[in-house]
């Protein structure tokens, strides 16, 4: 599904980034899994590579929260928000 994606979508991903991708969605979601592909692919044009790798996925990963992850840091954190 996500070479599917990344294939339609242009974007070059390397084995091991397609593994930390299938990682993250057994983790959290498929649809996040794959919303990463472009973040990670702006990373990696950045530093010069025409494919996504591991790293890329990584860093993005931490740059972000998936849906779950963002409610639970809501929740508890909602003190610090204005309400």
């Amino acid at each position: 599904m996500i070479a599917l994606r990344a294939k339609t979508e242009g974007i070059e991903v390397e084995a091991d980034a397609l593994v930390t991708l299938s990682q993250i969605g057994e983790r959290a979601t498929l649809r996040y899994a794959v919303q990463l592909l472009t973040p990670a692919s702006i990373i990696a044009k950045t530093n010069g590579r025409s494919n996504i790798c591991s790293g890329d996925v990584e860093e993005c990963d931490n740059l972000f929260f998936d849906a779950k992850s963002s409610a639970k840091h809501l929740s508890e954190n909602a003190d610090k928000y204005i309400t």
